[in-house]
């Protein structure tokens, strides 16, 4: 679209700007590419702030940050830093933060020269907000479930879920759980996870990364955090000294049971361009979450990656292979029998395989995400212009 009805998108993430890409990342960027204006809002969190390391960084982050709130990131997006009381959790809390982003909000539409606007969420929390910035519509986008996060006001986020629900004009569902979920919305579409061309696109010739650890590599590469299964990676491990367990990616929780062992190779967090080379010389991917609410209702934008250079992909019984076009194996929690689903898939892997695996996952790219979204919104419009 090249001169859209709508100028400019307001986008609430639950991901900061300055993150490793993720959804609002991708679709924001190709958002401005098509010549919308996006204004990315860091996000105030579902929960009340906590003394402990990761909390008191972003606080510290967010109060230098506090000077220049408003700030050019790429062409086309601007981020803001609201100011915010660390109590969203509660409804005094979120009602006050209401009222102060508001007032930012429309500030920085003011000085970005906004005309039309859509308000588009990944929170439950601002629908509301729709009338008080004159936005022409509004967006859910529901990426997780937010009802299963460590901390949180349970029963608050479920009644703000539900809100947004009823509020929103347009709902999205990253996978089919989600969708479920949203089934009482007004339009509800589904919208999964996406692949960047732009990283993954083409086919990797850089040299190994690791060249000195051995083959078979298997990969985990994404967040340890405590929806992943480190007691399956550990017996893996043990039953296959032959194998090569490479992980990569941040650390959230205690992983020395499984880096002490001396076929697991562990790289770190990783710069995010640099991935495709280590996955494209691995020989297979691996989801290896607890099986749990959090974990089924995720939608695995890894899986893409993996997919995209070639990989066979093995996952716990955290999803539908169909929703992966089939290309995902489901193996149980226990580490004999994902063992050998996983020497199986090494067995019975060949060319064509990593080449219909390709394919596949280059064809769901944020562009064609994105048009999905885009062509809603359109319809939406017309129906508003109509009534």
């Amino acid at each position: 679209m090249t001169d859209p009805a709508i100028d400019t998108i307001v986008c609430f993430s639950i991901t900061e700007w300055s993150a490793m890409p993720q959804n609002s990342h991708h679709l924001m960027r190709e958002a401005a590419r098509r010549g919308y204006r996006v204004l990315y809002i860091d996000p105030l969190g579902l929960r009340r702030i906590r003394l402990q390391r990761k909390d008191i960084a972003k606080f510290f982050r967010r109060l230098r940050q506090a000077s220049h709130p408003l700030v050019s990131v790429e062409d086309r997006i601007n981020r803001l830093t609201p100011i915010g009381i660390p109590f969203q959790d509660t409804r005094f809390g979120a009602a006050l933060n209401g009222r102060l982003l508001g007032v930012q909000i429309r500030r920085a539409l003011w000085k970005m020269d906004a005309r039309r606007s859509l308000l588009w969420s990944y929170s439950p929390h601002f629908l509301d907000l729709r009338s008080s910035l004159g936005s022409d519509l509004s967006l859910y986008y529901r990426v997780d479930d937010y009802t299963t996060a460590p901390q949180i006001n349970l029963s608050y986020i479920e009644k703000q879920e539900a809100s947004a629900v009823e509020l929103a004009d347009l709902c999205i569902a990253a996978n089919t759980q989600s969708a479920e979920v949203l089934a009482s919305a007004r339009n509800r579409i589904l919208v999964p996870n996406g692949i960047d061309l732009s990283v993954y696109g083409e086919e990797v010739l850089d040299e190994d990364p690791t060249p000195d650890v051995g083959h078979p590599r298997l990969l985990f590469a994404g967040t340890f955090d405590t929806w992943v299964d480190t007691g399956l990676l550990r017996e893996l491990a043990l039953a296959h000294p032959d194998w090569s367990i490479v992980l990569a990616g941040e650390v959230k929780i205690p992983l020395e049971s499984v880096t002490e062992l001396p076929n697991v190779h562990f790289l770190g967090l990783l710069p995010y361009d640099e991935l495709p080379a280590l996955m494209a010389h691995c020989d297979v991917g691996m989801v290896p979450y607890f099986v749990n609410r959090f974990t089924t209702s995720a939608c695995i934008g890894k899986i893409y990656q993996f997919l995209a250079m070639g990989l066979p992909v093995i996952s716990t019984p955290v999803l539908s292979p169909s929703d992966y076009g089939d290309h995902v194996v489901c193996a149980p929690t226990d580490a004999d029998a994902f063992g050998e689903a996983i020497a199986t898939l090494l067995a019975e892997d060949n060319r064509e395989k990593k080449a219909s695996r390709r394919n596949y996952a280059l064809q769901q790219t944020w562009a064609a995400r994105f048009d999905a979204i885009e062509s809603e919104i359109e319809r939406l419009l017309a129906e508003k212009c109509i009534n």
